[in-house]
């Protein structure tokens, strides 16, 4: 069991990198050369670096008065602007940032006692029931709003670690459906950002990036927020993910890269009907697709309407970023790109080949350092070995380009079966999970789940159910409808309900499980 009680919680002494407290150097050196420069912006807010570095500062000596060294904090916040700066001021203290995404109440509080967080940081309305010490969002603001000379970065001694240890906790989506502890190192981000923030979308001072996902997905959480620091560009944070706001605030921010996923830029090319959002839109340098397989037909709407490419990436959260991708003038509809330079990829288990079709294995730098065993347990073990298994299935093209084809099951993964899970926005789904819910409504006697493809190849769910005899299915398609509404996550709630009389079933009497093309992770 790998613990947090690194140097950093018992003692400093000088690291062996120059990289080894990930943002820190850049914070301090961009104190010296752009102090006055934007860092955060969001709303009518403009955070400087000199703000920011003086935030963190503050933040990270008052958790470090509050909670013993090595501690594991909850960091949750609906406001991206709070998450940011509780994660950095965490991140410079001497305890563990669990960077969470906010969405549901209950499983904050199950992440929490498993995996024995002592405090936590963020809004009171997530976090102030959970029986552990709170920093509020109100404590959060002050950091940064409370001017003089008080919270000055040179009177703040950083503690000193090593390149591999851990610096922070993100989660992702197990074959159980529960959240897995992902365990970055302080090296993983850094090297991240010199092959696919610098390499790929070559990023610079001039840049300001906007996600359409939250800081707790490690794909926003490089790319739209810690590789602009890096970069010395700036992070467009709005207050809120509804698309209206982020159109709002990329166009009066004058973004330059958009991070996104299919399911946002499909509905931003309908919805971009007003002209200043159509002129902001059209003023990005590059826009990122990942999370799932970037449907054809979006891309050519999008060149279409915008008249620029999407550039498609594929990464996961063990990796922390995208290690297949292509630069922009090399984007083409259904295509992956090539390997990232930086990491090294494997087809099956031997080196990619022109037409190969296989498992895809990845190794870098950027790797997580540690994993919890399953969603269930709260065991932190070291990653064994340098290949991170993706679960992913991908087919080699002649000029050496990359193409998705599906999620590949560990169970049979050199058999070829596809794993029942899927993506929706960006989200794994669990047909389980949800045909359990579903059974939960009065006269559902059965009921499937399965992914559904719109005609332009965007993922989706659908579900057919079964009632028992004599009941009025109006009524009973309300009642499922209502209970969809309220009792299930947000992303799975697009579903499409069909009342059917029996479900299919093979020669053996087995549930066959309709199949689109698979989601991908």
């Amino acid at each position: 069991m790998i613990r947090d009680s690194h140097p950093r919680a018992q003692g400093r002494r000088k690291p062996p990198s120059s990289h080894a407290h990930l943002l820190w150097a850049t914070v301090l050196s961009a104190l010296e050369e752009d102090a006055d420069a934007p860092a955060l912006l969001g709303g009518e807010r403009t955070r400087t670096y000199a703000d920011l570095a003086r935030a963190s500062a503050r933040g990270a000596r008052e958790i470090d008065a509050r909670v013993a060294p090595g501690s594991r904090l909850l960091v949750a916040a609906y406001d991206q602007q709070t998450a940011a700066l509780a994660f950095l001021a965490a991140l410079g203290s001497r305890s563990i940032p669990l960077l969470v995404d906010p969405l549901s109440a209950a499983g904050l509080e199950r992440i929490a006692r498993r995996f024995r967080v002592a405090g936590a940081l963020g809004e009171r309305r997530l976090l102030g029931s959970l029986g552990i010490p709170l920093v509020d969002e109100n404590r959060i603001r002050s950091w940064i709003e409370t001017k003089g000379g008080e919270g000055s970065l040179e009177r703040f001694e950083l503690p000193a670690v090593r390149a591999d240890e851990p610096a922070f906790w993100t989660f992702t989506s197990g074959t159980t459906g529960e959240p897995r502890a992902v365990v970055h190192g302080h090296r993983g981000p850094v090297a991240a950002f010199e092959a696919f923030g610098r390499g790929i979308v070559r990023l610079g001072r001039g840049d300001r990036t906007i996600a359409t996902a939250g800081l707790p997905f490690v794909y926003a959480l490089g790319n739209a927020f810690l590789f602009p620091l890096l970069a010395r560009g700036a992070a467009i944070l709005p207050s809120d993910l509804l698309l209206p706001s982020v159109l709002g605030a990329l166009q009066q921010h004058a973004a330059t890269v958009l991070v996104s996923g299919p399911w946002s830029l499909e509905a931003m090319v309908r919805l971009a009907d007003r002209d200043r959002w159509r002129d902001g839109l059209r003023a990005l340098r590059i826009v990122l697709s990942a999370g799932e397989a970037l449907p054809p037909a979006v891309f050519l709407r999008w060149r279409d309407t915008f008249g620029q490419p999407i550039v498609d990436n594929l990464g996961c959260t063990e990796m922390f970023n995208s290690f297949l991708a292509a630069p922009a003038e090399e984007a083409r509809p259904g295509s992956l790109g090539r390997v990232v330079p930086g990491f090294d990829v494997r087809v099956g288990v031997v080196a990619p080949r022109p037409h190969a079709r296989g498992a895809l294995a990845v190794r870098g730098e950027s790797r997580a350092v540690a994993m919890s065993v399953d969603g269930e347990s709260e065991r932190i073990e070291p990653v064994d070995g340098e290949w991170c298994e993706t679960g992913d299935e991908v087919a080699v093209e002649a000029d050496g380009r990359f193409r998705f084809l599906g999620r590949v099951d560990d169970r049979f993964r050199f058999l070829g079966r596809v794993d029942d899970r899927f993506k929706v926005r960006g989200q794994f789904v669990h047909p389980l999970e949800i045909e359990r819910s579903l059974l939960e409504v009065e006269g559902v006697r059965e009921c499937l789940v399965f992914p559904e493809e719109s005609p332009d190849g965007l993922s989706g769910i659908a579900a057919h159910v079964v009632l028992d005899e004599g009941l009025d299915p109006v009524s009973a398609s309300r009642r499922l409808a209502a209970h969809v509404r309220t009792r299930l996550d947000r992303h799975l709630r697009a579903l499409r309900l069909e009342i059917v009389a029996a479900l299919p079933r093979s020669a053996r009497g087995k549930l066959t499980r309709p199949r689109s093309a698979a989601a991908r992770g």
